[in-house]
């Protein structure tokens, strides 16, 4: 059997607010129309979302900021000047953006880790092996190999580095780390999930209201969690997975693409439809097998708050989930956003620290399209 044993939340000391984004947007280096900036404000009006943790510091567009106190260049990118190293600080390059985004990965990957490993009283030794995630950018050697020299975790066995899952990639995780200790290679599993989607908002004007929406709605975050074998009253265990795939047709719903500025997501209007129909024609099953029981008042919900359509889609379902089923969700949503890999961590360990139930079930819609989830039972 494999449990929880802990996990901590990591994000940047930067905030930005619904107000500083909008004042970001409306900048005339961002060039965009004053239909584009009607439309943007009127989806910011209508999203739960009040503000978000970012490892860039926006307000360096709008504020003079003292060059000699916050130097930054490519080289040693700065987290309170950042981007300002870059020839074009609004519309960085591709390159410019990589060493800023490893930059911040690493630092939050680190401090999540940490965390964890204080919070848990685990000495280094204990830890046999180490699972990284993330889906916002590309480095080598990959976490999984760099943070076990960072954390001088001597005893490990095996270690994955399992990325671009998308939101569902906690889960892809938890899966994994389940097999390892059910397996026997490891009796300890330290789980690492990053993303840093704030280093890649795009400023042109050219591009559409479905590739515009990231920019809203991502934040960045780190996760970390522990998984143990050894069973201990009030831990969580972890039961095999699901995994709901939907047709090919649904595959370009969520995508991303590499620009010369950057990363360019996409998120289609048809996402949250399919995402819809797709639940209502299999939720009746999957509550069946995973939860083992079809009273939704017996079970923690713990649903991906990728944004207020995707949750509102879990309230439409037979039977549906309420507002009050959603909480935890949707008070990381309003404070956090969407923190990608990491935002379901950020969601169960606040259901943790004041659990009302024995069963939980973790949810994470992610690309393909696919829709992951996990029962828990708490001992």
């Amino acid at each position: 059997m494999a449990f929880i044993k802990g996990v901590f939340g990591a994000y940047p000391r930067n905030y930005i607010t619904k107000d500083d984004l909008m004042k970001l947007f409306e900048h005339k280096s961002f060039n965009y129309s004053q239909e584009k900036l009607q439309t943007i404000k009127k989806i910011l009006s209508s999203m739960n979302v009040q503000g978000r943790p970012t490892c860039v510091n926006f307000k360096q567009f709008w504020e003079d900021l003292d060059e000699d106190k916050c130097p930054c260049t490519i080289e040693r990118p700065s987290t309170d000047n950042l981007f300002r190293g870059a020839q074009d600080p609004f519309n960085p390059t591709m390159g410019e953006r990589a060493v800023i985004w490893e930059a911040a990965v690493k630092d939050l990957a680190l401090k999540a880790a940490k965390g964890l490993l204080a919070k848990t009283n685990t000495n280094t030794d204990d830890v046999e092996c180490i699972i990284t995630n993330t889906s916002s950018g590309v480095m080598l050697p990959n976490l999984s190999t760099w943070l076990p020299q960072q954390l001088e975790l001597s005893n490990i066995k095996c270690n994955y580095s399992l990325d671009n899952t998308g939101c569902g990639g906690a889960i892809t995780c938890l899966d994994v780390a389940r097999s390892t200790i059910l397996s026997g290679r490891a009796r300890s599993v330290l789980v690492v999930t990053v993303d840093c989607s704030t280093t890649h908002m795009n400023t042109d004007d050219e591009i559409d209201m479905e590739g515009i929406l990231p920019n809203l709605l991502f934040g960045d975050g780190a996760g970390a969690v522990l998984i143990t074998d050894e069973k201990e009253e009030g831990l969580w265990e972890l039961n095999e997975p699901e995994c709901l795939l939907m047709s090919g047709e649904t595959a370009s719903f969520i995508n991303m693409r590499t620009r010369e500025n950057g990363y360019y997501l996409n998120l289609s209007k048809d996402l949250v439809p399919s995402l819809g129909q797709a639940l209502s024609q299999n939720w009746s099953r999957i509550l069946k097998n995973l939860t083992k029981t079809s009273d939704i008042e017996e079970v923690e919900w713990l649903v991906h708050p990728g944004g207020k359509a995707i949750l509102d889609t879990f309230t439409r379902l037979d039977p549906p989930l309420s507002h009050d089923h959603l909480r935890h969700s949707l008070k990381v949503m309003g404070e956090k956003g969407n923190l990608v890999s990491a935002t379901l961590l950020f969601v169960l360990e606040l259901m943790i620290s004041q659990p009302k139930k024995n069963l939980a079930c973790l949810i994470g819609p992610g690309p393909g399209l696919e829709v992951k989830f996990m029962s828990l039972n708490r001992v």
